[in-house]
């Protein structure tokens, strides 16, 4: 109880930081508010009422967050209920996610947004002359700030907060420093991408006895300061290396004249491991359970996915990493976390997404983490914590900054143990790990070092101590500015495109037709995302820009070094559906059947929500981020063809397929073939993975009776969508179909035994 006690003590201290003094309010101040909260909701309204709930969300969210927190009417519309003399969330409500892909409606919005904040900002403005002429700086300074956020331009503010040039807008002196290593950053990560690092095959008497003991099958590669085993492709480790040799640059560039991190990787655990399966997994622990006690045995086995194991003569690092983005995010995770070396899991957890985000904006391993937790799920903002887009994790991360008392303060981070670690704490963890790795990394080692204390209250007074005066409030203060984009610099750094600005005129048609396919092949109708769009707008932005950048590969990345391209935007691309050559809706997305990631957009029945952005000869489509439970009676696996009512293709040409057939052609003796025959998938879609035991996964195909040869591709970790989709398997034939009716029939191992499932068309 105290310790509860304790924690709202300090809620309320940074709440009243954040707010400009909440609690001290003249009546002249709290009336001014209630008019600015007024003004805010009555157009928060309109965007919900016009069908832009989540535009409409951010404003209530503001409303409660720095005007009025008891503001009924925008409680309301969040879905709170007055218990007494309390607000509570009704566990029955679901806010709306679903946008009006109108952009004539969408641009009136902006209009108003416009008219309304230069209204706020002039009023702002008085309040914080009128403060200042009395003495009242502090007060005078967050109203300051308010007219910066809603006016940027406005030069008695500007002067006012002591702004100076940054990057082509004003800022303080702390914004330039988040810009200057926010760009930084970026840019040693985009540089260290592009280079490649000698890894060897280590020979067979290169053993780790932790992993014999348990009689399983891997390899083992080396580089200059890692050695990696698993069950991978040898292509895949490799690879995993050379990215946490890159990593390990990036560490040590990132964290340059910061003191009392561990940047001697001699002093590591340095030998990791990773399988694709967690029965893998478990099957090490159980043949090393003399190394822990059977409570510590167990929480392993039915809770992480990750752990060290050893005694005094020899460990390992062990891993479920269940595909090729799992292996990689890993490899870099435990650099970063190795080098940061921090005592706290929940600082450990947030440094090892920060960088993870940094180099993938994805976040593989907290989804194998979690999977048994996401399948069980019902509720969509759950999907949403587990979702591994960090695009997704931002918007959380957005939401968790305007209802800061709500969530885990950030002095409550360095006391959080393993085992009760709630989702909350792991957005908090990374969100506040990213900004301050921006500020100064030496922050979140003073952080770290109050691990032994007993309470927040105790962590804000050590640290601030330790900071000579810099407290924890005022990081607060300063994470909710920069995830909330409280000012022109912190925009351009977060670079994050306008929502309402993301509606093409053409986006209902195609969102239309979209739907339209889906029902003709059984699946459910989507719905459509403004903020889903943003990224979908800026890549159509890029492929506009730069004429050569066509084909399988290149429409699905971006070169940073190009006009438009970005890190983020090349990962984005990755996984979208894009098209440079529209034709009629029908043509194209019959099309899209013939590649096998476009294919599982179309069928999954997980996808609830998308982004999508059409103009001129162009469409992109964002068909990751918007999974979640799918309508009762649907999901589950679905292999397909099967019963297609029209013919398939009998091939298809490996250059359309894209890079990664053609790599794992290779891989498997087939390098030579210019095309294959047409490929049959099998979907277990949303964002769990591919279940059971990877290796079983077998495709027995006849055509007229006669056996079909062909390669089986687990293709859930790839980075290319058009041979790639989140829990997907797939049947390359190797050699053209001949015509005729065609049968086939999947099986995999899961725990429960076999599973299997047959299927039939004709080409």
């Amino acid at each position: 109880m105290i310790r509860k006690l304790l924690s709202v003590a300090l809620a309320l201290l940074v709440l009243n930081l954040l707010s400009g003094g909440l609690f001290a309010q003249s009546p002249e101040e709290v009336k001014f508010r209630e008019k600015q909260a007024d003004a805010l909701h009555k157009y928060a309204a309109s965007a919900s009422k016009s069908g832009f709930p989540l535009v409409a969300r951010r404003v209530w969210l503001m409303v409660l967050s720095e005007y009025v927190p008891e503001h009924a009417e925008a409680r309301e519309s969040l879905g709170y209920r007055k218990v007494g003399n309390s607000w509570a969330l009704d566990p029955g409500f679901t806010y709306p996610k679903n946008d009006n892909p109108d952009p004539k409606v969408a641009k009136k919005l902006q209009d108003d947004w416009a008219s309304v904040s230069d209204k706020v900002a002039k009023a702002h403005l008085k309040m914080a002359q009128d403060y200042e002429a009395a003495g009242r700086t502090d007060m005078a300074r967050w109203h300051y700030e308010k007219v910066i956020y809603f006016t940027p331009t406005d030069e008695s503010a500007k002067k006012a907060l002591e702004h100076k040039p940054v990057a082509g807008f004003t800022g303080t002196e702390l914004e330039q420093t988040l810009f200057d290593r926010s760009k930084m950053l970026e840019a040693i990560v985009v540089e260290e991408t592009k280079k490649d690092y000698p890894v060897e095959e280590r020979p067979e008497t290169d053993r780790n006895v932790l992993l014999d003991k348990a009689k399983v099958v891997y390899r083992t590669v080396k580089s200059e300061h890692f050695t990696l085993r698993g069950d991978f492709e040898l292509d895949l480790l490799k690879e995993a290396a050379v990215n946490a040799e890159r990593a390990l640059r990036v560490m040590r560039k990132a964290f340059e004249g910061a003191n009392g991190f561990q940047d001697n990787s001699a002093r590591w655990l340095t030998d990791w491991a990773y399988f694709k399966d967690k029965e893998t997994y478990v099957q090490i622990l159980n043949a090393n359970a003399d190394l822990m006690s059977p409570d510590e045995l167990k929480f392993r086995v039915e809770q992480t996915a990750g752990c060290g194991l050893g005694n005094q003569q020899v460990a390992i690092d062990l891993n479920v990493a269940g595909n090729e983005q799992g292996i990689l995010d890993g490899a870099v995770r435990s650099v970063a976390q190795r080098y940061a070396a921090f005592q706290s899991p929940a600082l450990t957890e947030g440094i090892g997404h920060t960088f993870v985000g940094l180099f993938f904006n994805n976040n593989r391993r907290f989804i194998v983490d979690r999977k048994e937790q996401m399948r069980t799920s019902t509720g969509e903002e759950d999907y949403d914590k587990y979702s591994p887009n960090m695009d997704t994790w931002k918007e959380l991360a957005l939401e968790s900054a305007w209802k800061l008392t709500e969530g885990t303060g950030a002095a409550r981070l360095p006391l959080i143990n393993a085992d009760k670690f709630p989702d909350d704490a792991r957005i908090k963890s990374w969100s506040f790990c990213d900004y301050v790795v921006r500020r100064d990394p030496d922050l979140l080692r003073l952080l770290d070092q109050q691990r032994p204390m007993n309470n927040v209250i105790d962590v804000e007074k050590k640290f601030t101590e330790a900071t000579k005066g810099l407290s924890i409030a005022q990081l607060e203060k300063e994470w909710k500015d920069f995830w909330t984009e409280a000012s022109p610099v912190l925009k351009a750094i977060r670079d994050n495109a306008e929502p309402l600005a993301a509606v093409s005129p053409d986006a209902k048609k195609w969102l239309e037709n979209f739907n339209k396919a889906r029902k003709e092949l059984n699946a459910t109708p989507v719905t459509w995302s403004a903020s889903y769009s943003s990224r979908c707008k800026d890549h159509v932005e890029y492929l506009k820009a730069n004429e050569t950048q066509r084909g399988a590969a290149a429409e699905q990345s971006e070169d940073p070094a190009l006009t438009g391209g970005s890190h983020v935007g090349n990962m984005f691309a990755q996984m979208a559906l894009v098209t440079t050559n529209l034709a009629k809706p029908k043509e194209l997305f019959e099309s899209w059947l013939n590649y096998p990631g476009y294919r599982d957009a179309l069928l999954n029945e997980r996808l609830l929500t998308i982004g999508l952005y059409a103009e001129g000869p162009f469409l992109v489509i964002d068909a990751i981020r918007g999974v979640g439970n799918p309508p009762e009676g649907k999901g589950g696996m679905r292999a397909w063809p099967n019963n297609y009512p029209t013919a398939v293709p009998t091939q298809m040409s490996v250059a359309d397929l894209g890079p990664e057939v053609q790599a794992f052609l290779a891989q498997n003796g087939h390098g030579d073939k210019t095309v294959v025959g047409f490929p049959l998938t099998l979907h277990h879609f949303g964002v769990g993975g591919v279940p059971g035991i990877k290796s079983s996964y077998k495709c027995t195909v006849t055509i007229n009776n006669q056996p079909v040869p062909g390669l089986v591709h687990i293709a859930d970790g790839g980075s290319n969508r058009r041979s790639s989709a989140p829990g997907m398997v797939v049947f390359y034939p190797l050699e053209p179909l001949k015509r005729g009716e065609v049968h086939a029939v999947w099986t995999f191992e899961n725990a429960e035994g076999q599973v299997r499932l047959a299927t039939k068309f004709n080409t």
